[in-house]
């Protein structure tokens, strides 16, 4: 990994070091390729690069990571440093002095979320935390890409199938016979037959829908907005997609069918800037300033990067730095009235030299 290598002696130091499991750490499943619940080390110096993983993982880590140079911790005492200490992150700090001194390493870089109790014992060694892997991360290769297609295509699929049961769900006055907990469950469900799980949905409608980030609960009502946030990812490799779009059963208010046109044309503002070297704050303040002249209010910000995490870097927001070509990100503007509810409409786009090409197929229709 070029990049790496040229960063980490920009920063002057003798190695990367991680700790942590890749389940929940996306920039250790990045650079190993192997998914563990538990917690294990990677070490790169010199060029060179090894993980010591526990005896238990020694055999599959050989098989499934991407990694060639793979040590058990019982090479290293392991097992005596928990009997002597009794405690693992005691344990794992001393294991880590040991391989660090043999290594000859001094001045470690480290990510900016590595341990605090390791790094405290790792006390005569100089600590250096930096941010590397997220802008790697950024951009994303032929295969990072097929992969976040994948989650996209499945995201798209569970999407039909919800709008599908909200079309023919049954009305009850002013609400619908189906609540947004089943329409979550109908979506994991969905997502999970595709190879892919969610760590949370979104299905608001009403009053719920004014709130961007709430998960939505109770009966779905008719005449009102029905946000639906869908944002899974590909359970082997681990890429996330992302896509909203809001419809409603019933009929609309204008002011509603208002508040979905500028959306839509707020995306659509995007859209037509987004291109390499644009930065993310120039389109961000596009769509603000189409807000404002329509008498909204926007309250987040347009977009994100997306990957091994949903939401990482670049952003299309204040602080929004240059776009690059490779970037995935999405492209979400959103309105929200605590009266009327909420509309937001997300797309997943590839930034190109000259322009981007959309990842999302799915159509967008408020009424339904």
């Amino acid at each position: 990994m070029k990049g790496l290598e040229k960063r980490l002696r920009k920063e002057n130091v003798d190695a990367l070091l991680l700790v942590g499991d890749s389940i929940h750490d996306a920039n250790m499943f990045y650079l190993t390729n192997f998914l563990a619940p538990d917690p294990f080390v990677y070490l790169k110096r010199d060029g060179a690069e090894f993980i010591i993983v526990s005896q238990m993982e020694f055999s599959r880590a050989r098989k499934e990571s991407k990694i060639r140079d793979v040590r058990s911790a019982a090479e290293y005492g392991m097992l005596e440093l928990l009997k002597k200490y009794k405690d693992a992150q005691k344990a794992c700090s001393e294991l880590l002095k040991d391989v660090l001194n043999k290594e000859g390493v001094k001045r470690i870089a480290v990510p900016r979320d590595f341990p605090f109790f390791i790094a405290s014992e790792l006390h005569d060694f100089e600590i250096v935390p930096v941010r590397l892997l997220e802008e790697l991360r950024e951009v994303k290769n032929r295969a990072e890409i097929e992969s976040i297609k994948r989650a996209q295509r499945a995201c798209e699929h569970a999407m039909r199938v919800a709008i599908d049961a909200i079309q023919r769900a049954k009305i009850d006055k002013d609400v619908l016979s189906l609540t947004a907990e089943g329409v979550k469950s109908i979506i994991e469900h969905t997502l999970i037959e595709q190879g892919c799980g969610a760590e949370d949905i979104i299905v608001a409608s009403g009053e719920q829908s004014s709130d961007p980030h709430c998960s939505g609960s109770g009966a779905l009502k008719i005449n009102a907005p029905i946000i639906i946030d869908i944002f899974p990812y590909l359970k082997k490799e681990r890429y996330h997609a992302d896509m909203t779009r809001t419809v409603l059963r019933g009929n609309p208010t204008n002011e509603t069918e208002e508040m979905y046109q500028a959306v839509l044309d707020a995306q659509n503002i995007v859209l037509s800037k987004i291109r390499a070297g644009v930065t993310g704050k120039e389109v961000h303040g596009a769509v603000c300033d189409l807000f404002q002249e329509r008498g909204y209010e926007f309250i987040h910000s347009t977009g994100h990067g997306v990957g091994l995490e949903v939401h990482e870097a670049p952003s299309l927001a204040e602080g929004g730095g240059e776009l690059k070509v490779g970037n995935v990100i999405t492209v979400e503007p959103g309105l929200y009235d605590p009266k009327l509810g909420g509309v937001r409409l997300e797309d997943l786009v590839l930034v190109t030299a000259n322009g981007y090409r959309n990842l999302t197929r799915f159509p967008k229709q408020l009424v339904i």
